[in-house]
């Protein structure tokens, strides 16, 4: 069943370990992280699902994590790194990878090699390690996870679906299962950034947070390609899909906080569920 989602950013910085010293720049948005972090403890998942902008991204297909371990390192300016590993839920991420393909969705599942071995473990990066970090990396008994990645050209019908199989998937299961929508917003809000400034950036991210406020999603869907793309979010297309895992399995959603100190938008929102027979 589907007990609780999130959108969080992965701004390495979030990690007291990686903020180069300027643990104030972000402190805003590492506050709700860490009251995320408590309200997903509070829900119990036995497995966190993922929906990550960066990864393994097949042209036209959503990419599953198969492999039974995953693992990997974030870096920080200063040399300094943080590690964590996972068990992968295969029985999960199976599941989801056969429901998606038989409602005629385009699924790869990761990884394997030349000769049709699981890497072991596959490899994670800072779209999936940074929110885990606050979601079970450190916990004494870290729930498992399953990695999902949505190519960019993926249609906003097929995004929406994938999240409704998910939350389908989630209710047939007997576990307790959370959705962690990996998002940062406009990248453009800095000239000196790495992306130079884009005029749309802010525009975007105060109709994003608008969204996520009113508990309104469905309107994303009314959005210009052009003007997302000018806006050079990394958040759409992940939060397509909580939507869909939300019209499934409603929820009240929370806008805990919004920044942007960098280049980069960062919001961070609770999903509670809204009946008791969902969790």
């Amino acid at each position: 069943m589907l007990v609780w989602a999130c959108i969080a950013p992965h701004g390495g910085e979030l990690i007291p370990e990686l903020a180069n010293g300027n643990l104030s720049r972000m402190q805003r948005t590492r506050s709700s992280m860490i009251d995320l972090e408590r309200r997903c403890r509070h829900a119990a998942p036995d497995t966190v699902i993922v929906y990550t902008p960066h990864g393994f991204d097949f042209e036209g297909r959503f990419t599953i994590t198969v492999s039974q371990a995953a693992r990997g390192v974030v870096e920080g300016e200063d040399g300094r790194r943080v590690a964590a590993g996972f068990n992968v839920d295969l029985e999960l991420s199976e599941s989801l990878a056969i429901a998606a393909a038989g409602f005629g969705l385009p699924v790869a599942q990761a990884l394997f090699d030349e000769e049709g071995k699981t890497i072991e473990p596959a490899p994670l990066d800072w779209g999936v390690l940074v929110p885990l970090w606050f979601m079970g990396a450190r916990w004494a008994a870290p729930p498992k996870v399953v990695v999902v990645c949505p190519s960019r050209s993926l249609s906003r019908r097929r995004l929406i679906g994938f999240g409704e199989i998910t939350a389908e998937v989630a209710r047939a299961s007997n576990k307790r299962i959370a959705i962690v929508c990996s998002a940062d917003q406009g990248h453009g809000h800095d000239e000196s950034g790495p992306y130079g400034f884009a005029p749309t950036s802010a525009p975007y991210d105060r109709a994003y947070c608008r969204a996520v406020k009113d508990n309104d999603l469905g309107r994303l869907l009314h959005w210009k390609q052009n003007w997302i793309e000018s806006a050079l979010p990394d958040s759409y297309w992940q939060t397509l899909m909580l939507h869909g895992a939300m019209r499934t399995v409603p929820m009240s959603m929370e806008l805990l906080s919004y920044e942007a100190p960098t280049y980069f938008g960062m919001v961070c929102a609770s999903c509670e569920p809204t009946s008791p027979a969902s969790v």
